[in-house]
């Protein structure tokens, strides 16, 4: 997978870390695909992914942190028409992408509510890949942007 290196970066924006911050993150990517022209599927697929992982960041990135929340988010044009958005968080170290995919429930009723974010990221996205920086989490999101 290209990693943002590879690629030039476009934007950046520094989030809180609360629920209500989600909705100005997913704007300024959302007026992102309208100033480059992504393809509708490619900007679903990446507001869909960053309200995911930013939800999991807010909720539990900082429990137990003693430092400030810093959140940066930044969008990156990569060869070939993709497009990655890094999530950059210095929060507990948290890998999302070596959770298992959840197992399907027998009936509706063994069916369970939440769990299924990262399964959604890894079905409409290029490539979802996390490491770790220092203090810091990195979690890159790449969806193809090429009409």
């Amino acid at each position: 997978m290209a990693t943002p290196a590879a690629g030039t970066l476009v934007s950046t924006i520094d989030v809180g870390a609360r629920i209500d911050d989600i909705t100005e993150a997913t704007g300024w990517l959302g007026a992102l695909a309208e100033e480059h022209g992504w393809p509708d599927a490619t900007r679903f697929a990446l507001e869909l992914s960053l309200e995911e992982a930013l939800t999991n960041v807010v909720s539990y990135g900082f429990v137990g942190s003693e430092r400030p929340p810093h959140i940066r988010i930044e969008c990156w044009r990569l060869p070939e028409g993709r497009v990655a958005v890094r999530l950059i968080d210095n929060g507990v170290p948290f890998d999302p992408t070596g959770i298992a995919e959840p197992e399907v429930p027998d009936s509706i009723e063994d069916a369970k509510i939440g769990g299924h974010g990262v399964q959604l990221m890894r079905h409409f996205l290029e490539a979802l890949d996390y490491s770790r920086e220092g203090e810091e989490n990195q979690l890159t999101l790449v969806a193809n942007a090429a009409v």
